[in-house]
């Protein structure tokens, strides 16, 4: 017997309420934070995404600013090891003219300059964002170190010195370092490495400077660099933030990742052995000349030395961050 049409009906209604799928408001791509088909993800999405190498860099760094702070300028020990370097660098008092004349092209113009011309590489590279990112990354250094030396950091009293007032850490090391970490940050990718080397000789070149001048102690120049990385971590993470158009386009084109950079207990190991070659041919250097181990003369160049090798680590640290950033995969 044929079913009606008001049972036919019925029953069809209740096969097409079972069969249509229905879709919560709750599972919609928006309300999950999921990137929908031509969507570009939002600030809060991205903000997941942020590589944690960097950000563990930024916070590492900064918290190594005060560990420095509290171990040697705050205890006996640390001032009196400091002051014995910083003591040493009358031994080299010729050449105290010479990086006095280095340190004086810092200046107002001349930072300028320097900011415009790695905004200008940015730009011309159609990323204006970063351009943004590397000048405020430089300033923001500046403006860190300024008010850690002037306002929050005391240095008490605990042995004489030629510098009465706190100095760390070190202006002018700060602006050299920052300057090369912000060219770090604009030029491509295949270029990092290379750069970060350049960086971290100039940048150390700074350190070295204020110290044989008599301006600093060498402690002064290492929290600077810690400062610097601290903040040139934190734009690079912001530039993964907020990616320009043109990084945009280059993540999408790219078919090759970079080489994967990893650290272990192998890299650590033959790290700690060149290290600790580069020690003895130093001491073995000074015994040579006939300067004792002991002597504040040997301390400045020692100090000299840690400087260099703290200010490649530096850079190259900032490097691999970046690298590893590139290519989380």
């Amino acid at each position: 017997m044929p079913a009606s049409p008001r049972t036919s009906s019925r029953r069809s209604g209740r096969r097409s309420l079972s069969s249509t799928p229905t879709t919560s408001p709750a599972s919609s791509p928006r309300d999950r934070g999921d990137a929908g088909p031509g969507r570009r993800p939002g600030l809060t999405e991205r903000a997941r995404d942020l590589p944690r190498n960097l950000v563990a860099l930024w916070l590492g760094a900064g918290i190594g600013v005060f560990l420095l702070y509290l171990l040697v300028v705050r205890t006996y020990w640390g001032q009196r090891l400091d002051e014995h370097a910083f003591v040493g660098h009358d031994f080299f008092s010729s050449r105290a003219a010479q990086a006095d004349s280095f340190l004086r092209i810092v200046s107002i113009g001349s930072l300028l300059l320097a900011i415009a011309l790695i905004a200008a590489v940015a730009v011309i590279r159609r990323r204006p964002r970063l351009a943004l990112i590397a000048a405020a990354s430089i300033g923001i250094s500046l403006v860190s170190t300024e008010i850690l030396k002037l306002v929050l950091l005391e240095r008490p009293p605990l042995v004489p010195s030629y510098i009465f007032d706190n100095s760390y850490p070190s202006g002018h090391t700060t602006v050299g370092m920052s300057v090369a970490v912000a060219a770090m940050l604009v030029v491509p990718r295949r270029l990092v490495l290379p750069t970060a080397v350049g960086a971290g000789i100039f940048g150390s070149a700074f350190g070295v400077a204020v110290v044989a001048a008599g301006w600093h102690r060498p402690s002064d120049a290492v929290g600077a660099f810690l400062v610097v990385l601290s903040v040139g971590a934190a734009g690079a993470a912001v530039s993964h933030l907020l990616p320009d158009r043109a990084d945009l386009e280059e993540a999408q084109s790219r078919r090759i990742g970079l080489p994967r950079i990893r650290v272990g207990t192998t890299e650590l190991g033959l790290l700690a052995m060149a290290l600790g070659g580069l020690g003895i041919f130093a001491l073995a250097a000074l015994s040579y000349r006939g300067i004792p181990w002991t002597s504040t003369s040997a301390g400045f160049l020692l100090s000299a030395a840690a400087i260099v090798v703290c200010g490649l680590l530096t850079t190259l640290g900032l490097a691999a961050a970046m690298l590893a950033a590139e290519d989380p995969d």
